[in-house]
């Protein structure tokens, strides 16, 4: 026989040993965050007290009315994606329903998601599994230690799953050699990333556009770059309708596209990035609020720096192996970056957190490709089977991110035995904690009072329908949450809807609950005009207020004021108003004004995309109870809000425009100002609302 002979079995051994030790070594570590991770995920779920308006009831009434047959795209929208909900639905139905079942999918899959997305994204760099894993718990550690608990666990929006595809999708597109697989796979999963996350999947479209240009413009023979690119493209289009017909059918699919791809995106700034949110007014403000949130200014920098540098270097070797691979990480770190488009809605600290998993993955690669060499430069081994650097900053950030957090402590010494014994063994149930147990029992007395004869449940309107509503088979009339109705159209038809169904009930915000429910009354009075007309409230719960249909109307409001504006009014100051009812806590009285405003808005950029609707048009107000700016729509050209004032204290409103944006301003042309009635009926509602103005 010609050549070496083949290792004896013994002389393999210790070596397959060293291999298979190292390699428990690192799956053990990402199975001890895996777990930790994991039980504080159950335990969110089955140990309830979520908040009562956006996160676990946004998914929850979706996937209620799934079950029961309403027809997605027509019957009811989803704000993030329409495919969000069926994500999560596969998993609530074998979970038998209801709300612990819609928690546990929410909380286990969000949560088991985030390391699958970080080993699937390494290994499409890095052959050796060991590296694999050794750089997943560095990941998993950082994360902890960073506090991105947006991406880890469910929380609001659910951003970490509806970031996944997109941070997978450079991944798969550099691991994949043949060009017809590579346009399938990476067409199918923009599409899917679209249909699940509209502004997620579009951060991703815009990046694989861009990266497509750079490679065009690069590449020696142009044919083939271009079909694959333009194709996947295309293929992830044609993917999303597919999709979204699938599971909506033609028309349905029509009503997502509108809502989800022309209305979101028309009210994303306005609407919710205003007051008391936080926005970017200006360029120079945007400056100091990224070096005033260091998290948000550092991960954007290195986004930047991380595209620039991986594209220059496929610049210069666009041909090789090496540059596909700087292609593709310049393709993560500009979808990264792409995805913080939503810091111009509203400046927080958790829409910057899928670029901060791109950061994170981009940087450990570094760190091991540095590692690598520095150890073949000085001719030393590796440690447990990875570069010894790569070994020791992963096990000493473990031992950080153990030692200073102590979640993840608790849950490994406590919340798993507790699972296993308690939950498994023991079968201990879903139960429920703050403020869910009194509101439970205070609603059902509410809703049980207003029974038929028959014993008929009664018709419960809610701004923010949830738990009440499943427990007693109810549906929302209209949209589930009145932030949802988003549009001039979608507005005036929840109001219209309102009018035509006179519910026997209805339920909305505490105003003490939530420091939005003034600025959601600011935004929507047309319908709070409408439910102080028709009905008074009777009961409250920790969060919410029911009110009952009147017997007769409440007092029409008296207009006590009107006049034209010109062009280059700046401000306002309104009429003082005499006593009439409703005392504050100094002893002065309060009354309720409402004021219309007939408008102008002018944005001759309106038509870029992402920037095009960042302009503010604000109503400051001085001297009134009222203080948080009212924003206007830029899509009409009438605003009607309330306005608490002191009697004999004359308000005054601040005409203001904030843009990025040269050349966008507001004109005010007229304005009316009514007082509102307030009778012995409306108490209920006006102290709790004088309670959050006041600061109670």
């Amino acid at each position: 026989m010609l050549g070496a002979p083949p290792l004896s079995s013994d002389a393999e051994a210790p070596a397959r040993r060293a291999t298979r030790g190292s390699l428990a070594l690192w799956v053990g570590t990402t199975l001890v965050f895996g777990l930790a991770a994991l039980a504080v995920a159950f335990e969110t779920a089955m140990h309830f007290s979520g908040s009562a308006i956006d996160g676990p009831f946004q998914l929850y009434d979706a996937m209620r009315r799934l079950a029961a047959g309403f027809h997605p795209g027509i019957d009811f929208q989803y704000f993030h994606g329409l495919g969000l909900p069926y994500v999560y639905y596969w998993f609530y139905k074998m979970l038998g329903g209801g709300l612990p079942a819609s928690e546990l999918a929410r909380e286990l899959i969000t949560t088991a998601l985030f390391p699958l997305v970080l080993i699937g994204t390494f290994r499409a760099f890095e052959r050796d599994w060991r590296r694999v894993l050794a750089l997943t718990t560095a990941a998993f550690a950082l994360s902890f230690a960073l506090h991105l608990a947006g991406v880890i666990y469910a929380l609001n929006s659910m951003i970490g799953l509806r970031s996944a595809l997109p941070t997978l999708t450079p991944a798969v597109w550099y691991a994949v050699r043949s060009r017809r697989t590579r346009v399938a796979l990476v067409g199918a999963m923009m599409g899917a990333s679209l249909f699940v996350s509209t502004e997620q999947g579009l951060a991703l479209l815009a990046a694989f556009f861009l990266a497509g240009v750079l490679v065009v413009v690069r590449a020696s023979e142009r044919r083939g770059p271009l079909l694959e690119w333009v194709a996947s493209l295309v293929l992830a289009v044609v993917v999303l309708f597919a999709l979204l017909v699938i599971v909506a059918g033609v028309g349905g699919a029509r009503g997502a596209l509108a809502y989800n791809f022309r209305i979101v995106p028309r009210d994303q700034y306005w609407f919710f990035g205003a007051p008391p949110n936080r926005f970017v007014s200006s360029w120079r403000t945007g400056l100091q609020m990224l070096l005033g949130l260091w998290q948000v200014g550092l991960v954007i920098l290195l986004a930047v720096l991380y595209t620039v540098r991986h594209w220059w270097e496929f610049w210069r070797m666009p041909e090789s192996d090496l540059g596909r691979r700087r292609l593709s990480l310049g393709l993560l770190a500009l979808y990264g970056l792409l995805s913080c488009a939503s810091l111009l809605g509203v400046f927080t600290f958790v829409y910057s957190q899928p670029c901060w998993r791109v950061v994170l993955v981009l940087t450990l690669l570094e760190i091991a490709d540095f590692a690598t060499r520095y150890d073949l430069e000085r001719q030393r081994t590796d440690w447990l089977g990875v570069p010894r650097g790569l070994a020791t900053a992963s096990l000493l950030l473990t031992a950080y991110t153990f030692g200073t957090i102590p979640v993840l402590r608790v849950a490994l010494m406590g919340g798993v035995r507790h699972i296993v014994v308690d939950h498994g063994m023991h079968h201990a149930g879903f139960t429920v904690e703050g403020i869910w147990p009194a509101t439970l029992a205070d609603a059902q007395r509410v809703i049980d009072a207003h029974r038929s004869p028959s014993g008929a449940t009664p018709q419960l309107w809610s701004t923010y329908s949830g738990w009440i509503e499943a427990r007693n088979d109810i549906f929302n009339p209209s949209f589930d949450y009145i932030i949802h109705a988003l549009g001039p159209d979608n507005r005036q038809a929840y109001v219209d809807r309102f009018r035509s169904t006179r519910p026997v009930l209805v339920q909305t915000v505490r105003p003490t609950y939530t420091q939005y429910e003034p600025w959601l009354e600011n935004a929507d009075w047309a319908w709070y005009d409408e439910l102080l007309t028709g009905y008074r409230p009777i009961a409250a719960t920790p969060w919410s207020l029911f009110w009952e249909r009147r017997t007769t109307p409440a007092p029409e409001p008296r207009l006590i004021y009107a006049a034209s504006l010109g062009s280059n009014t700046n401000l306002v100051r309104l009429p003082a108003v005499g006593a009439q009812r409703g005392l504050d806590s100094a002893g002065s009285p309060a009354l309720l004004l409402e004021v219309e405003l007939d408008y102008d808005v002018h944005n001759p950029l309106h038509a870029l995309p992402i920037i095009g609707a960042t302009p503010r048009y604000l109503v400051g107000i001085v001297g009134a109870l009222s203080s948080t700016p009212v924003s206007l729509d830029p899509w009409v050209h009438r605003a009607r809000f309330p306005l608490v004032v002191q009697a004999g204290r004359p308000p005054v409103l601040l005409f203001q425009t904030f843009s990025l944006l040269p050349g966008a301003s507001w004109t005010p042309r007229s304005i009316r100002v009514w007082v509102r009635p307030l009778d012995a009926d409306t108490n209920l509602w006006f102290y709790d609302l004088l309670g959050r103005l006041l600061g109670r």
